[in-house]
């Protein structure tokens, strides 16, 4: 099945907020979304479509000389195809586009698989952000923080 790479619009928050909850990230809700949906230049919402859903997304924001990926989603029944590394390139060229000269993410230490795609696609481990991450439980966990040099446009 093809999909189709797009930028989401106003009309999709509903829908990448579900698949956020599918997802596991209950934090992001349409008013999350909201700010990178309103076609903000500084800030991105790329989805990978099939027939019937948005099945992927990617938050980027522009900050001062860098980029950030905030939240990288998909559903769960399309993972390990290679959606989050697609989206994740084409946030990577509009960093670009936008004169970033690195981009940033941080991740949740015990999410190994998330940590081998993004050195995967060049980044580096710059350090940890101690209990950053809430669990349902009550805990906190590490985020480790991340970076990838980009070629400026």
């Amino acid at each position: 099945m093809s999909l189709i790479l797009a930028q989401a619009g106003l009309s999709d928050l509903e829908a990448l907020a579900n698949l956020a909850r599918e997802c596991g990230e209950s934090r992001w809700t349409e008013e999350t979304f909201y700010p990178a949906c309103r076609s903000d230049e500084n800030e991105i919402v790329l989805v990978l479509r099939d027939a019937s859903a948005i099945v992927a997304y990617a938050v980027m924001a522009r900050e001062y000389e860098s980029c950030a990926l905030y939240n990288l989603g998909v559903n769960p029944d399309k993972r390990r195809q290679g959606l989050a590394a697609r989206l994740l390139a084409e946030g990577l060229r509009w960093g670009q586009t936008q004169g970033c000269d690195r981009c940033l993410l941080e991740v949740r230490a015990s999410n190994a698989g998330a940590i081998r795609l993004y050195e995967s696609l060049g980044f580096v481990q710059d350090g940890l952000r101690k209990r950053y991450y809430p669990n349902p439980d009550g805990s906190r966990e590490d985020a480790v923080l991340m970076s990838k040099q980009l070629e400026t446009q």
